[in-house]
């Protein structure tokens, strides 16, 4: 006892000389974490968390000890009060969020002293660089700055003008490096954008990225003089510009491939077309745009999402751009075949500006090849699919299904139609019932003497209405564009009192809302009529998994009791990129795509709220979500119709 108590004291010593010893660790912090932290970083907080799989930049791994923000010296640990202050006040231009306000600052540095203790024991720790007294920012320090930056070599990440244009992967897709900061956006800065904060950045550098910490090479002074300069880069965001041009224009890539990258990673593209677990919801970012995932609509079809990768054989690899671009924004395929809306939303990609499709082909052309020779699409028997229409129109609830797994991989996936088996015989019965009845009351018209008229026409219309169930809805004998004006007629317009630069940024907004896009579930639906664009984005489309339970989309209209009337313009841009609702709840991004959604732009995100407060205000109360049940669907399923008319 006597030995191991001098152990104790000594190692208790060595590690307080050390500075290798975490201070004492409760439940508490372990619980936060888990419940704000783990979806990202990972229980273990190795960067590789559920929801990890689509984000860049890349959630940090906390067990290397390598930090990018910090006050303290290259190669050392960054003091809690470094970690508390990411944890508070958000990391901008990620999708990590500031949760000033949704934790107290005891949980915060509870938090931090937790994510700090992630790191090996043998990571030095280290003590804030001085930064020395400021320099004044005038013309002088800005003309050392200047040469500062081209001696010290930033522009050859950033430019020379700071946009740090040109930039290109190694290799397209997730999981890479991020581009170089745009120096002419600072409020994209993750550490902050004034002068102190910008020296700092130039002295400890960014641990883990090619970008160098200079202490040692320039004075304290000398980062000022920098940090100045780089001042001077910085235009105005769109949310401050008054010229409707320059709303219009700021922050878009003229360069196709990427604006290509921008486009396709910040749409919905990877929702349907990377496979996901279908325990978790992670994606598998093996198969990034290769397709696998099966769709299915009962009674209407199932589908299997189409490898967008330019591989020969199973990919894109002999389309043309144009024939990308055909595919994309008029729903025709390659050999003329009409695509169901149902599987892939083309009519809001109609939307898209020639320069944007093309930008898009331009990117999924320089994908990596992957090989996945997906299945082709299921059809339903006709008998059966009247049936189950009819089943419908009885008020039976219709989903759309994403199932777990990639079906060009799992045989299990393919050759089935997935619904409950007494819904098929029900569905099969009542198609081959109903056009039975039809045929039988047609033989009698024709045999009979009495009312002949009556009952043919009776007949007639029974088998009218059978045929018309079949072929409901009527999309492959409607052009590209009948379809385009039937699903989105009646959309509202921008009102006519917005003007000037104002105008601008909701028309930037409509945009991107429109492409991205967010109709898709925050517009009820019916499987027969379409949209109810008369509700647009008034939310009421309801999401149920045995993964995370029910959640219903939000009401995006400015409504003051059931809208966005009363959120500030930061709680929306908060729930898109981060996936924390108006309640400080978490949302699964799953239900609500948020990983996909931290790729738009803090301008193109505040621009879709412009237009999104420029909404006619549309009531309705809508259901709060609720965890897991047992009766929850195996796939993750989209139901037509609007929870806010409907009781369950």
């Amino acid at each position: 006892m006597i030995r191991l108590a001098l152990r104790l004291v000594l190692g208790l010593g060595l590690g307080l000389g050390l500075g290798v010893v975490p201070p004492a660790l409760g439940a508490d912090d372990r619980a936060l974490y888990r419940r704000h932290c783990a979806v990202c970083h990972g229980d273990a907080g190795r960067g590789d968390g559920p929801a990890s799989g689509l984000l860049t930049p890349r959630p940090r791994d906390l067990t290397t000890g390598r930090y990018k923000l910090r006050s303290t010296p290259t190669g050392t640990l960054p003091t809690v009060d470094d970690v508390a202050r990411a944890i508070r006040v958000g990391l901008p231009g990620t999708s990590m969020a500031g949760y000033d306000g949704l934790l107290s600052p005891v949980e915060i540095e509870g938090l931090a002293r937790y994510v700090l203790a992630l790191a090996p024991p043998g990571v030095r720790r280290g003590s804030p660089l001085a930064l020395g007294e400021p320099t004044p920012a005038g013309p002088e320090a800005v003309g050392r700055g200047r040469a500062l930056y081209a001696r010290a070599g930033c522009g050859d990440c950033h430019g020379g003008d700071g946009r740090a244009s040109g930039w290109r992967p190694e290799r397209e897709g997730p999981g890479g490096p991020p581009p170089p900061t745009d120096l002419r956006e600072p409020w994209t800065f993750r550490g902050g954008s004034d002068a102190a904060s910008v020296a700092r950045r130039v002295l400890t550098g960014f641990d883990g990225s090619p970008m160098p910490g200079y202490a040692g090479v320039l004075t304290p002074t000398e980062a000022w003089d920098l940090a100045h300069y780089v001042e001077t880069l910085a235009r105005a965001p769109i949310w401050r510009e008054t010229d409707p041009a320059v709303v219009r224009t700021s922050g878009v890539a003229s360069d196709p491939l990427a604006r290509g990258r921008y486009l396709a990673n910040a749409m919905l593209c990877a929702l349907c077309h990377t496979p996901i677990s279908p325990a978790t919801g992670a994606y598998d970012t093996r198969y990034f745009l290769a397709g696998g995932m099966r769709v299915s609509v009962y009674p209407w079809g199932v589908w299997y999402a189409r490898n967008l990768t330019p591989d020969p054989e199973t990919g894109l690899g002999t389309w043309s751009e144009a024939e990308i671009v055909r595919a994309l924004a008029r729903g025709i395929a390659r050999d003329g075949r009409r695509l169901d809306p149902m599987a892939m939303p083309w009519p809001w990609f109609s939307r898209l500006t020639d320069d944007d499709a093309r930008a898009i082909a331009v990117y999924l052309k320089a994908l990596p090849a992957t090989r996945n020779p997906v299945p082709p699409a299921e059809r339903i028997a006709v008998a059966e699919a009247v049936g189950g229409k009819l089943i419908a129109l009885l008020g039976v609830e219709v989903a759309a299904e994403f199932w777990g797994g990639n079906a060009a991989t799992n045989a299990a996936l393919r050759g089935v139609i997935p619904a409950p088996v007494v819904r098929r015989a029900v569905a099969h019965a009542l198609g081959w019932g109903t056009l039975g009845v039809g045929l039988g009351v047609v033989g009698l018209g024709v045999l009979g003497r009495r009312r002949r008229g009556l009952v043919l026409g009776a007949g007639g219309g029974v088998l009218a209405g059978w045929v018309l169930l079949a072929a409901w809805p009527p999309l492959g004998l409607m052009s590209p564009e009948v379809t385009i004006r039937w699903l989105l007629m009646g959309t509202p317009t921008l009102p006519a009192t917005l003007a000037g630069a104002e105008r601008a940024r909701a028309e930037r907004g409509q945009y991107l809302a429109t492409v991205a896009p967010c109709g898709l579930c925050h517009t009820p639906a019916s499987p027969f009529v379409g949209f109810f664009t008369g509700r647009t984005l008034a939310g009421g489309m309801e999401a149920r998994w045995a993964v995370y339970g029910s959640a219903v989309s939000a009401n995006l209209t400015p409504h003051d009791r059931d809208g966005i009337g009363r959120a500030r313009d930061e709680t929306l841009v908060r729930g898109m990129r981060s996936g924390i609702g108006g309640d400080g709840r978490p949302m699964h991004w799953q239900a609500m795509p948020w990983d996909i959604g931290s790729h738009w732009s803090l301008e193109d995100q505040r621009a879709m709220t412009a237009y999104f407060r420029a909404l006619p205000p549309t009531p309705g109360a809508l259901p709060r979500p609720r965890g897991p049940r047992p009766d929850d669907p195996p796939a993750d399923a989209f139901f037509f119709g609007d929870a806010a008319r409907r009781t369950r």
